[in-house]
């Protein structure tokens, strides 16, 4: 594959799991750089896994069926 195409599957991977139907909060771990810096406009910015994995949680305790 080319960089653009790994970089491609990268980020499909990250919506799917992340954001998607079952929120698979452990490809934060595979994905994300140890000090990945998370800004979103509705909160305030997260830094780091384990924070970047609680905000996730508990998002998707407030809007269970996101997807």
């Amino acid at each position: 594959m080319s960089k653009a195409e790994d970089n491609k599957a990268i980020v499909v991977r990250w919506f799917t799991d992340f954001w998607g139907k079952t929120c698979n909060v452990g490809v934060v771990d595979e994905l994300a750089a140890p000090d990945m810096l998370l800004q979103y406009s509705l909160h305030e910015p997260r830094r780091g896994r384990d924070d970047i994995k609680a905000f996730m949680t508990d998002f998707r305790r407030a809007f269970p069926d996101l997807n």
